[in-house]
């Protein structure tokens, strides 16, 4: 079986965070390899506590883990302080496998679970950064875009600033559908689907893993992020009696 590497935090709710990911890794065919970046204490509204892991720690689970088994893509979560997104970077250089990062600064909870800048070295090594509006704008320094074109003139910040390619998630936005914007050098795609109404946390780290397993599947990256975006559309149709 393929594996996936999965470097986050927990979550003691279960909701998000590493459980939910190896929930959807599984659902997809992938047996998973956890890097534990940070412990919290969190029920689905609060964030009590967070405990980071010291980046030696970070930095040996790594190479651990790639001595256990190569993974076919490595996605990445909550990475908590700047000193273990740099170990993070640093231990899995060169890996020839897809990355997907969900660049995650607060929890649905409303936790803070990173400050900062992610370091260069990660951002030229992913095929794929997914930050939310809200974080969109916070990484580029700009108001919280309404429009496409804010939307545009953030993922061309990106694409200017390192990365590869850009999917700004719509989910916190409103209206009738939730809609994302792809971007890349080459390539520029909006994926819609309808708003779900359901209770769920933990949909923007499913959606990052599922494109994770869908690249390593050898899918294109539109291709991976359409795909993605149809089976966390069934989970939570699932989830709201649809």
């Amino acid at each position: 079986m393929k594996t996936v590497m999965i470097i986050g935090g927990t979550d003691s709710s279960g909701g998000a965070g590493l459980t939910r990911d190896a929930f959807v890794a599984r659902a997809l065919g992938f047996e998973v390899l956890p890097i534990v970046t940070a412990v919290t204490a969190q029920s689905h509204d609060k964030l009590f506590e967070t405990q980071m892991m010291p980046a030696e720690m970070v930095t040996q689970q790594v190479r651990a883990a790639l001595a256990a088994a190569p993974p076919s893509a490595i996605k990445i979560g909550m990475l908590g302080s700047a000193e273990i997104a740099e170990a993070v970077a640093h231990a899995i250089r060169q890996q020839p496998c897809p990355m997907v990062i969900d660049p995650l600064l607060k929890s649905s909870s409303g936790g803070q679970l990173f400050a900062g800048e992610l370091p260069q070295a990660l951002l030229s090594q992913a095929a794929l950064l997914t930050p939310n509006l809200p974080e969109a704008a916070t990484l580029t320094g700009r108001p919280l875009a309404s429009t496409e074109a804010g939307i545009t003139a953030q993922a061309e910040w990106f694409l200017a600033n390192g990365a590869r390619a850009v999917l700004i998630k719509g989910g916190h936005a409103t209206g009738a559908t939730s809609t994302d914007y792809l971007f890349s050098a080459s390539e520029r795609h909006i994926l819609v689907a309808p708003r779900l109404k359901a209770d769920k946390r933990g949909t923007g780290c499913a959606l990052a893993t599922a494109i994770a397993c869908h690249l390593a599947d050898g899918a294109g990256l539109y291709h991976a992020c359409q795909g993605a975006k149809e089976f966390i559309q069934g989970w939570l149709s699932e989830a709201a009696g649809n």
